[in-house]
């Protein structure tokens, strides 16, 4: 994953240098699909809603360990551009609730917007859960 983020930085400063102001990753961009509902369990992050104003960047330990989210917070900060990713996001479920899976945890296949700035302003969850 770290290598398929190294090449979206460096398409993010050839972009930022043309002038681009928003860069769009494709679906799967950073983890690939490969994987099960197991194991992308250990790489998923709590990506909070929007409205809890928080640049990942500057406060990356707010929400647990998110170093993705730091990372591409980073990215739009320090190349002032509007960085869309889709990231994988994990939330803690009651038992008592019969849809929720074993391990506890909702699984969402989840698109994020960092701004210029390199704050989290948009979260948007897949329709369906990828339990």
């Amino acid at each position: 994953m770290n290598k398929n983020i190294d090449i979206l930085e460096t398409a993010i400063k050839q972009a930022a240098e043309q002038g681009a102001r928003i860069i769009v990753t494709p679906e799967d961009a950073l983890y690939g699909w490969k994987f099960t509902r197991e194991t992308v369990f250990p790489y998923l992050e709590d990506i909070p809603d929007p409205q809890v104003n928080w640049i990942p960047c500057q406060d990356p330990h707010r929400f647990g360990h998110t170093p993705v989210q730091a990372r591409l917070s980073c990215l739009a900060k320090d190349n002032s551009i509007y960085v869309l990713a889709n990231l994988g996001d994990k939330k803690p479920c009651n038992s008592r609730d019969s849809t929720c899976p074993p391990n506890g945890y909702f699984q969402y296949n989840t698109n994020v917007v960092y701004n210029t700035e390199g704050k989290l302003v948009a979260r948007y969850h897949k329709v369906g859960k990828s339990h």
